[in-house]
């Protein structure tokens, strides 16, 4: 059998929601799919096309274990905007190149964009549907199929990552991630043809630690995510750590499912505890269930250490968190500022028949704006308001979805509080010192004038 053979197999495994089997036809087999997958895509043909994974919605639907039926609509829940501007990012890109005639001449790339719900599973099932095909029917009967594109741009979790890589490692299916930062990944003899944009981990690992040891905070909590990027942060940063004197008071799993009781307790931990500092490894998604519990308990006293996965999050950038995460610091990727990408984001507009060219234009529109996009309001009429379509995102051509006040580095925005408070200590002793300088400059200038014309001064000069 094929590669493309045992690609069709796992996909049909993989893909919660999709079943494959063959029919009859004119004494011939077609291979019909039965179910889609629950994940949206965007198309674009092109003489080469590039596959994009990004997790435009955060909770994906259960997977049908017991095979006893197929589940019916099946939706992801809760919409991501920063995912939405990655994809927007990468149509953007493709673009471009496609209008310099000195890239890529005579030969016109195209994409297909994939939501995978930030989930495992899902993931897999849109990255395996990428590579061999998504169309309804199928002709032959072994469901063999040249593969839909010859790369994929993703996926921005390390674990999901770390699956697709796996699958498509044997096949040297490339993939290049713009997010997935756990160290695991650069094992070149594990992973043959997954490459990233972005720097591992163990360089972000060894930065947190000497932060620690600069800083002087020897004694620190941790917390991290149950899934690979956790898992494996927490191993280096124990690992660089050794011998340093900086001890950990408590380490802490924030699990998959977000069980009230287990953050309740995982916060319990942290007020308790004599351990000022917080260092974390969790996802946004992970860290923002952490910090509703934090802000319910009203947990403002600790220092929290964050990680590229979050410190720049817009979600997490708001005033409702601020009492708790004033004083962060984390370390970040460089920004950098692309021309043009701005009002390429800012021409988003649900015109004409938009469902069929974005299906996801219909959720960032509402998310962004509070309102139902569309004549059927027969959900939550009470609370969502009607949109008119005509609404303006951002203003002088600068992108700005929902960022609301942003903290330290993570991009514009009022500064809601000052770094440094005349009632902290520090800022008294500080003022005194001022004041006291001042004093004695002006002290020191008033007497030089008062004896300017005396024997001592003219001596002097």
């Amino acid at each position: 059998m094929c590669h493309c053979d045992w690609l069709w197999l796992l996909w049909c495994i993989s893909v919660p929601g999709s079943v494959w089997g063959l029919a009859a036809d004119n004494g011939r087999g077609t291979c019909q799919m039965m179910g889609k997958p629950v994940s949206g895509s965007i198309y674009q043909a092109g003489d080469v096309v590039i596959g994009g994974l990004f997790p435009i919605h955060v909770g994906a639907p259960l997977p049908e274990q017991e095979f006893k039926s197929i589940e019916a609509n099946a939706t992801c829940t809760i919409f991501h905007q920063r995912a939405y501007r990655w994809l927007q990012t990468m149509i953007f890109a493709v673009q471009e190149i496609n209008r310099d005639p000195a890239l890529l001449p005579n030969v016109t790339l195209g994409y297909l964009v994939a939501d995978t719900c930030e989930a495992e599973g899902t993931t897999l099932g849109a990255a395996l549907a990428m590579v061999t095909g998504q169309e309804a029917s199928v002709g032959g009967t072994d469901c063999s199929l040249t593969p839909g594109v010859s790369s994929i741009i993703g996926d921005p979790r390390s674990s999901s990552s770390i699956v697709v890589a796996q699958t498509l490692g044997p096949f040297h299916f490339p993939m290049v991630s713009y997010f997935a930062t756990c160290a695991c990944l650069s094992d070149t003899r594990k992973y043959p043809s997954f490459f990233r944009t972005v720097p591992s981990d163990a360089f972000q690992i060894r930065g947190m630690a000497m932060l620690l040891r600069r800083l002087g905070w020897v004694f620190v909590g941790l917390v991290s995510g149950d899934d690979d990027y956790g898992k494996f942060g927490v191993q280096l940063l124990l690992k660089e750590l050794q011998g340093s004197g900086v001890c950990f008071a408590y380490s802490e799993v924030i699990p998959k499912i977000h069980s009230q009781r287990r953050l309740r307790q995982i916060v319990d931990t942290i007020r308790g505890s004599s351990a000022n500092v917080v260092v974390t490894f969790t996802t946004e998604t992970d860290v923002h269930a952490l910090l509703e519990e934090v802000v319910r308990q009203n947990v403002t006293d600790k220092q929290w250490i964050a990680t590229e996965a979050w410190i720049t999050s817009a979600a997490l950038s708001v005033p409702k968190f601020l009492p708790a995460l004033a004083g962060t610091i984390g370390f970040a990727l460089r920004k950098a500022d692309i021309p043009g990408l701005g009002p390429f984001l800012t021409r988003l507009r649900p015109d004409g028949d938009y469902q069929k060219s974005d299906p996801f234009l219909k959720d960032f529109w509402e998310d962004m704006f509070g309102c139902s996009l569309g004549l059927d309001l027969k959900v939550n009429t009470s609370s969502m308001r009607q949109c008119s379509g005509s609404e303006v995102i951002g203003s002088e051509n600068k992108f700005n979805i929902n960022m609301d006040k942003v903290l330290w580095g993570g991009g514009s925005g009022d500064k809601l509080v000052d770094f440094l408070s005349y009632s902290d200590t520090m800022g008294i002793i500080l003022s005194i010192f001022s004041v006291s300088g001042t004093l004695l400059t002006a002290g020191a200038f008033v007497t030089f004038l008062y004896y300017r014309h005396t024997a001592l001064v003219n001596e002097i000069e």
